[in-house]
């Protein structure tokens, strides 16, 4: 079995073992070391989950891609992928869910690229352990941000095998805010988190999202809140400006040479407050972004509206969930399906 560049075990020190998982037997974890964090937080790491229970000869693999104030939890997901003869993977992204630990900012980088650091490594891993497999990545509201950059880098460096394709559950293009009010926005935060990358920055929250969808509040999924917090992690300046810089580039066009399914609501509930605000929309980002700037990524696009979908598609109530993974299923088919291309 060949071993990638990338894989952690190539760097000349111990190979990183696969532990047990916070999601019980079927799934075990791997960290994914990354040396000292450039914002100055100590010694950090990325953390890989695999799915036991996936088929010994998986036909293809996804590796999932959380956004912010998230990480990976969605066995629903890896079980109903395994039934298609797909292994799945899921990374939480330095201090993040698994990697986060105590003295460091949940979720904070002052730049999205160094995110390619542990999205090589994972992919890495599965070339190794799974040698000659496609890969799909499946990233999720800012992960879809920062997962098209970074293949892009890769397909720069003539890198972009094993990846076949990309799945980008509503995906964070655009700061949605007015234009004229983006346009004031933008030199204030790039300032502040030029002075003071950690700072705070006083924006509204809403638990309104998590109690859609959390079993032990209104919803019909388990996770551990202390790492998806209701009320989310904040928003630092050094953070946003990030990503501001990032879907700018984005918008610019990426053209990746690979086939992207858009998966996201119809409608959006972005900022309304109050007993009568409709959950089953996307209720953090608004679509209408999504489906602008979709085709900067490339030109082979499906894009898929779906009516009563959440802002993460694969958190939407039971009958929706069922349109989500047909059209995901119709999708994998076609994509495993193309003829392999070299990039």
């Amino acid at each position: 079995m060949s071993i990638s560049s990338s894989d952690p075990s190539s760097r000349g020190g111990p190979v990183p073992e696969w532990s047990p998982d916070l999601l019980g037997p079927a799934y075990r974890r791997r960290a994914l070391p990354l040396g000292e964090d450039p914002d100055g937080e100590g010694v950090i790491e990325a953390t890989l989950v695999r799915h036991e229970d996936a088929p010994v000869d998986a036909v293809a693999v996804v590796l999932v891609v959380h956004g912010l104030s998230d990480y990976f939890f969605h066995t629903h997901l890896a079980e109903y992928l395994a039934t298609r003869g797909i292994a799945t993977y899921g990374v939480d992204l330095r201090k993040c869910g698994r990697s986060r630990r105590e003295g460091v900012t949940p979720h904070f980088s002052t730049d999205l690229e160094r995110y390619d650091d542990e999205l090589d490594q994972a992919l890495g891993v599965i070339a190794a352990e799974r040698p000659g497999s496609p890969v799909v990545v499946a990233a999720h509201s800012t992960g879809g941000l920062v997962v098209p950059l970074w293949l892009s880098r890769r397909r720069d460096r003539g890198r972009l095998d094993p990846v076949v394709g990309v799945v980008l559950n509503s995906p964070w293009f655009q700061l949605d805010v007015p234009e004229r009010t983006r346009r004031f926005l933008d030199p204030v935060v790039s300032a502040i988190g030029a002075v003071r990358p950690f700072y705070r920055l006083p924006l509204p929250t809403s638990d309104l999202y998590v109690r859609s969808t959390h079993v032990d509040l209104d919803g019909d999924f388990v996770y551990d809140t202390t790492l998806k917090p209701p009320g989310g992690v904040g928003v630092r300046a050094g953070w946003l400006a990030a990503v501001r810089r990032a879907q700018r580039r984005l918008q610019r066009g990426l053209d990746l040479p690979l086939p992207v399914l858009l998966l996201r609501s119809t409608a959006s509930s972005v900022g309304r407050r109050g007993a009568h605000v409709d959950v089953d929309t996307d209720l953090i980002l608004d679509v209408r972004s999504m489906e602008r700037f979709v085709d900067r990524v490339s030109a082979d696009v499906t894009e898929v509206p779906v009516e009563g979908a959440r802002h993460d598609v694969f958190l939407s109530r039971p009958d929706v969930l069922e349109v989500v993974f047909d059209r995901l299923g119709i999708w994998l088919d076609h994509t495993l399906s193309s003829p392999t291309k070299e990039f």
